[in-house]
């Protein structure tokens, strides 16, 4: 059967992002397993090396994931001295979580790893798509992304 034929996943766009994010990221999530860091702590490293300060709130929505297993990621990682979580001195319910010094320096080499990985798939497209496709990704991000949704 050709490969164009109607499938229902294969014309399901949820599916479709998904998988493409499955194919354009496993040899660099597979870059982290061998050097020891899990695709979550991952992300949690990247998105407070942009976002110092963050809430585990505001971390549970940017990384797609409930709030225990954030709350839990960031205790592993204050184990690991790779961040640090402040107290908020007017709500001592609310803590904000940042980088420490040993954070920001695995991070400095995993952004870079992670910008290696970026232009080897960059190489087998042609600029001006990749460009369109980060704009479109991003106009859908802005358009529905409900920070509530992940904490369901």
């Amino acid at each position: 059967m050709p490969r164009n034929s109607y499938k229902f996943l294969n014309n399901l766009l949820p599916y479709l992002l998904q998988r493409a994010s499955y194919v354009v990221t496993q040899q660099f999530h597979a870059h982290l397993k061998l050097n020891g860091v899990g695709v979550s702590r991952w992300r949690l490293l990247a998105w407070l090396s942009d976002h110092e300060g963050s809430t585990i709130n505001e971390l549970t929505n940017q990384l797609m994931l409930k709030q225990p297993t954030v709350t839990r990621l960031v205790d592993n990682a204050v184990r690991d001295k790779l961040v640090s979580k402040i107290s908020d001195e007017r709500d001592g319910r609310r803590v904000f979580v940042a980088l420490t010094k040993s954070g920001e320096k695995l991070i400095a080499r995993l952004k870079q790893d992670a910008l290696d990985a970026e232009s080897w798939f960059n190489s087998k497209c042609e600029p001006e798509v990749v460009a369109h496709l980060k704009d479109e990704l991003q106009k859908i991000i802005e358009q529905f992304d409900e920070p509530k949704i992940h904490g369901e």
